[in-house]
């Protein structure tokens, strides 16, 4: 065998043996053995359940019977804990400095929110560091953003928003929005509005970039006009009329989704009543340092609880209820969001705000397992805008995002507030 034969069979030798050696010592997998398991499906809780994570992935879910644990997994005991998927909060906004912004993260993690979407008032600024989250360089939900969103005078004074006064700068605003690396676009539909050609420019370009199209809409001439250039995803709920058994059925059709938005109404007096979410610790800390202020202020509070209209406004929530139960039981998706960290009303924060538009849709009717559906695998749906999302639901390849806690929702929804241990990708959050 000649010199030039060995040396290239030993080359080849040490390309094949080269992967398994970078590779190095195979993962420990987790296991998470004794719990109750919801997945997030909606299927019937699973008892005395193990869940297996290696990397950053389920790799089994199931009945202890049925799930054999491999020898040397790291074993986490969590008999009598109840363990959910990670929420998702398809509606946030976080126009904040980046120290801010970072330590929310961390807060929305420690509340069990494993994702969000911020929806529009993201300065130009703001989008790396969200590519930065996005890539695990700084800890954090998985998130998607849509940069600036469009509004002709809002949301708020100085929002950092596009206020396009023609289709042809409308569809350059869509293109920097692509150049810059957003997930999707942001359409307020509130009075004043932007001419029914704008809008079409602005839908038109967003197609033409791949980028699904988010709306604020709270009237059903917008919802329509919108639905009818294929926009499928919309935030609040149409208002100004009766929602007619035609307009059930032209949602379906359409395969609209909605995400109610109810916990952000609530939020200036509901925090003032349940003052101790405001003393849970800095970990769940969500409140902007004003909206704190606000809150914790001893002239707030008693203008606030003794307010005649206080009861007025606690019936505008218990209003908004009947909608997410039409929604749902007409078969059409309604999602958890909540405008948490809104610069508008400064008071709903970030993490806490999640669990309560859980218990809310608990409260407008909607079973327990359902509400956690519409919080995890249903809102991973909306955002991945597949009926098969890699993230959502405890099973077997998806994302191993996973909230163990101290007694069981289904029993009471409220008990989704005693978090035990969040794990994000396959991490347990510190």
């Amino acid at each position: 065998m000649s010199k030039a034969l060995l040396v290239c069979i030993a080359m080849c030798m040490g390309l094949l043996a080269a992967p398994e050696a970078q590779r190095g010592p195979a993962q420990a997998v987790t296991a998470i053995v004794g719990a109750r398991l919801i997945d997030g499906t909606g299927s019937a809780p699973v008892d005395d359940a193990v869940v297996l994570v290696n990397g950053d992935r389920i790799t089994a879910a199931g009945a202890r019977a049925r799930v054999s644990i491999p020898a040397g997994a790291a074993i986490v005991i969590a008999t009598g804990k109840t363990l959910i998927p990670g929420l998702v909060d398809a509606h946030y906004h976080l126009n904040q400095p980046p120290d801010e912004m970072k330590r929310l993260f961390l807060v929305a993690l420690h509340w069990g929110v494993t994702t969000f979407r911020v929806t529009g008032n993201d300065k130009r600024e703001a989008v790396p560091l969200y590519h930065q989250v996005q890539k695990g360089e700084i800890a954090g939900p998985r998130v998607y953003t849509a940069g600036q969103g469009f509004s002709v005078n809002g949301p708020y004074a100085d929002a950092p928003v596009f206020r396009p006064a023609s289709a042809a700068e409308a569809r350059n605003n869509v293109r920097d929005l692509k150049a810059q690396g957003v997930d999707f676009v942001k359409l307020w539909m509130t009075n004043p509005k932007f001419p029914p050609d704008v809008v079409s420019a602005i839908v038109d370009e967003a197609k033409k970039q791949a980028l699904p199209v988010v709306t604020h809409v709270t009237d059903q001439d917008s919802l329509r006009q919108l639905a009818d250039q294929g926009v499928t995803d919309f935030m609040h709920e149409p208002t100004d009329k009766p929602i007619t058994p035609e307009l059930i059925a032209y949602m379906k059709a359409h395969r609209l989704s909605f995400v109610p938005t109810i916990a952000n109404g609530e939020s200036g007096f509901y925090y003032v009543e349940h003052p101790e979410v405001l003393t849970l610790g800095p970990n769940l800390d969500g409140f902007y340092a004003r909206g704190r202020a606000r809150l914790t202020d001893a002239a707030y509070r008693k203008t606030t609880l003794e307010d005649p209209n206080l009861p007025a406004r606690k019936q505008r929530i218990k209003d908004m209820l009947p909608f997410v139960k039409l929604m749902h039981d007409n078969g059409i998706r309604v999602v958890t969001g909540t405008d948490g960290g809104a610069e508008a009303s400064q008071t709903t924060p970030i993490g806490h705000s999640t669990h309560r538009e859980v218990q809310l849709f608990v409260e407008a009717g909607v079973p327990a397992a359902a509400a956690i559906r519409d919080a995890t695998l249903d809102a991973a749906r909306v955002l991945e805008r597949t009926e098969t999302p890699h993230y959502g639901s405890i099973q077997a390849g998806q994302a191993a995002d996973l909230v163990l806690l101290d007694a069981d929702p289904i029993a009471d929804i409220y008990n989704i507030d005693k978090v035990s241990r969040v794990m994000r990708a396959g991490k347990w959050v510190d």
